[in-house]
C-alpha cells in the first residue's frame, strides 16, 4: 500500500472502482450465489470457481501488474472482498487467504526470485495459496509463535513446529494441500 495509504478516500470511489464493483456484482450473482449454500452446507471448496477468479485478474488484485497481478489499490481490494462476503463468506474468506494473506505478503516482502517465479502463478489461479501462522496454544499471536525455521548446512530451511487454522490449507476432498504456503516461523531470537 505504501506511504500513501491516508489519501485513499473509501466514501467516494472512483469510476473504475465503480466498475469493478459491478463487474464483480455480476460475477457474485451468476456464478458464486447459485453454488454458495451447497458448497458451505457440505463445507467444500469450490475449486473450479476459486480458480475463475484468476481469469478476471482479481487473485493478484494487489500486486503490480509486472508480476502478473492487477496493480489496483486498497479500495478495490475492499470492494471485491464486500462483493464476495454478502453471497459466500466461506468462499470470500478463500479468497481472502491466497490474494492477501498469501499473494500481497509475497509481492510485499519475497525476494525478487520469488516474486518472478511464483506470483505469476497463484494470480493466475495456477497456484492456491495459503499462510500457515495460528499455532495450537498461541493462536494468531506471533509474539508467542514457537514453530522455528534454521539453516542447515546444505543450505536449506528445516522448519519444525505445528500450524492451525490454515485457510486453503487443503483444497480438495482429497485433502489435497495448497500448491504453496506462506509460512511464519522464527528464524532466531532477540534480546527481549
Amino acid at each position: 500500500m505504501g506511504s500513501d495509504w491516508q489519501s485513499i478516500d473509501l466514501a467516494n470511489p472512483t469510476e473504475e472502482h465503480a466498475m469493478l464493483r459491478g463487474m464483480i456484482r455480476s460475477f457474485v450473482s451468476e456464478e458464486v450465489e447459485p453454488q454458495a449454500l451447497e458448497y458451505d452446507k457440505f463445507e467444500k471448496f469450490n475449486q473450479a470457481l476459486f480458480r475463475k477468479l484468476g481469469d478476471y485478474g482479481l487473485l493478484g488484485i494487489s500486486v503490480p501488474e509486472d508480476y502478473g497481478g492487477s496493480g489496483m489499490d486498497a479500495t478495490a481490494v475492499a470492494i471485491v472482498n464486500e462483493e464476495l462476503s454478502y453471497s459466500d463468506p466461506g468462499f470470500c474468506l478463500a479468497y481472502l487467504a491466497h490474494a492477501q494473506l498469501m499473494v500481497n505478503n509475497l509481492a510485499h516482502n519475497g525476494s525478487e526470485e520469488q516474486k518472478s517465479r511464483i506470483l505469476p502463478k497463484v494470480c493466475s489461479g495456477e497456484w492456491i495459496g495459503c499462510m500457515a501462522m495460528s499455532e495450537p496454544g498461541y493462536g494468531t499471536d506471533v509474539l508467542g509463535m514457537q514453530t522455528s525455521a534454521k539453516l542447515n548446512s546444505d543450505g536449506n530451511w528445516v522448519i519444525n513446529g505445528r500450524k492451525m487454522w490454515i485457510t486453503n490449507g487443503s483444497i480438495d476432498d482429497e485433502s489435497t494441500p495448497a500448491d504453496i504456503c506462506w509460512l511464519y516461523a522464527r528464524t532466531g531470537t532477540d534480546s527481549k
